[in-house]
């Protein structure tokens, strides 16, 4: 037992006494922050576009095409601001700001709608705002706008130069009596082009109900209906039975643990298998085996890695979770639900599964890596036996990939029976509540595959360790049906 504490000591101070290691292991949190600043910023800092309009019809579509962007741009309030009330429990206000912002022209009811929520937010109507503006035409044709659509002319605004983005033209003919066309050399950005097509259909149908003899007050008192539906849970009283975000909180939070525990594993056992291949290939291995049995440096390296992975996720974890305290210290009055945040992952249900599949399938994939590090002495000859493991375990990501808004399909159900992909799979469907028996029958399943890949895996890296197998007897090993003069 000594022996491996010792093993286990050199090979996790080999990682955590290093600068580079607590560097790296506090930016992940610096990095994420400014990845999610980079995010807003680039979506805050869009140009501003210039179009022009050319109405051959006399229709009024600058209007309408103003109306259009207005209206996007109400929604986009809308979705926010129902999205903080959501999260902070003022669902009732909802109705009130919807109400709010649709009263006025543009988002000159942002503020009464901010007012409404009855909460502190930080946003403001600007984040909202189009940044599509319409100008007087410089010419009244295509042909005479092409060098301004080109670059070779600029737009003189309020004193400053500025390119003309797009043209929209309407004029009479076509199917419907109005044809429209959208000249830009963007080949990218579809919004304006979006609404300019939407004030055309929206156009058309008004004069189709029209011809049919319904007025216009009946057209926006029928436009203006915007019915919805709660969702609630017949496990609860009707007075309570409506379902918010900390009731979608557990099943977020089994998908990020699934995740989590996806990349964890891939990460530490390829940290496993590249410092078995150096330690090999400097002939640190033999000085190893000089003192110790090779179950014992197996075991060591196992568990010294292991302690790593748990000092990255006590880290990580206990910033996320100070975060989530203290931003809920600060918003009490808010009401912001990192209490619930913060009892999902917390909760006991889906934390000791998630340790438990997280020790299974750690043994099983590291045991495998470093039977293959054993055997190689470059990272080149590693890759060859590497990329059939590599696959399989991309399959448990893909699939939680493609059902992630499913977590109950059927084909998630019978793909986490395959034993190697136990842990990650189950760890998703946890919170669908399968049935006791086929968690049962799962984890058995597991287990027993795990012993039979880490007795196998063992085998292997003593051979591999003790110079009795390489990658070229591996490779020899799987050339089925070739004879040796072939």
């Amino acid at each position: 037992m000594r022996a491996i504490y010792l093993m286990a000591r050199r090979e996790y101070l080999s990682y955590v006494a290093t600068w580079g290691f607590w560097l790296s292991l506090l930016a992940m949190p610096f990095i994420m922050a400014v990845f999610i600043g980079i995010s807003i910023l680039a979506e805050n800092a869009q140009p501003t576009r210039y179009y022009v309009v050319l109405d051959e019809t006399g229709t009024g579509f600058e209007a309408l095409i103003d109306e259009e962007l207005n209206d996007g741009a109400k929604e986009e309030a809308i979705a926010a601001l129902r999205g903080v009330a959501e999260a902070a429990g003022r669902a009732d206000a909802i109705p009130a700001i919807e109400a709010a912002i649709n009263a006025e022209p543009g988002l000159e009811g942002f503020p009464e709608a901010v007012n409404a929520l009855g909460v502190p937010v930080d946003i403001s109507a600007a984040q909202f705002r189009s940044n599509y503006v319409r100008v007087d035409p410089p010419a009244e044709t295509i042909d005479g706008l092409r060098p301004y659509l080109l670059g070779e002319q600029t737009l003189s605004i309020d004193g400053e130069q500025h390119p003309l983005f797009a043209a929209v033209r309407f004029l009479p003919g076509g199917e419907y009596g109005i044809t429209a066309e959208y000249w830009s050399t963007n080949r990218t950005s579809g919004g304006l082009r979006t609404s300019a097509r939407d004030a055309l259909r929206n156009h058309v149908r008004s004069n189709a109900l029209a011809d049919a003899g319904i007025s216009e007050a009946v057209l926006g008192r029928i436009y203006a209906m915007s019915p919805g539906i709660t969702e609630n849970s017949p496990e609860r009283g009707r007075e309570s039975s409506e379902v918010n975000l900390a009731d979608r909180l557990p099943f977020i939070v089994g998908i990020a643990f699934s995740i989590g525990l996806w990349m964890m594993i891939f990460s530490v056992t390829n940290m496993l298998l590249t410092a078995m291949i150096e330690e090999k290939g400097n002939k640190i291995l033999e000085t190893l085996l000089a003192t110790a049995r090779y179950h014992e440096i197996l075991i060591g390296k196992l568990l010294g890695l292991a302690a790593v992975s748990a000092t990255f996720m006590l880290v990580w974890g206990g910033i996320g979770s100070g975060g989530l305290a203290g931003l809920q210290a600060f918003a009490v009055a808010a009401d912001l639900p990192a209490a619930d945040i913060l009892s999902a992952v917390f909760d006991p249900g889906l934390l000791i599964p998630a340790i438990g599949y997280f020790a299974v399938g750690y043994l099983m994939y590291g045991t495998v890596y470093l039977a293959i590090g054993s055997l190689c002495d470059t990272l080149q000859e590693a890759q060859s036996l590497m990329s059939p493991m590599i696959l399989v375990m991309m399959v448990p990501f893909v699939i939680i990939m493609a059902t992630i808004e499913n977590p109950d399909s059927l084909f998630l159900q019978y793909a986490s029976w395959v034993p190697i992909w136990t842990p990650f799979l189950m760890m998703a469907r946890l919170q669908t509540d399968p049935a006791l028996i086929e968690m049962i029958a799962t984890s058995i399943g597991m287990l027993v595959t795990a012993a039979a890949i880490i007795s196998l895996a063992s085998y292997v890296f003593r051979q591999g360790s003790m110079g009795r197998a390489n990658a070229s007897s591996i490779k020899r090993l799987l050339k089925f049906g070739k004879s040796g003069n072939a």
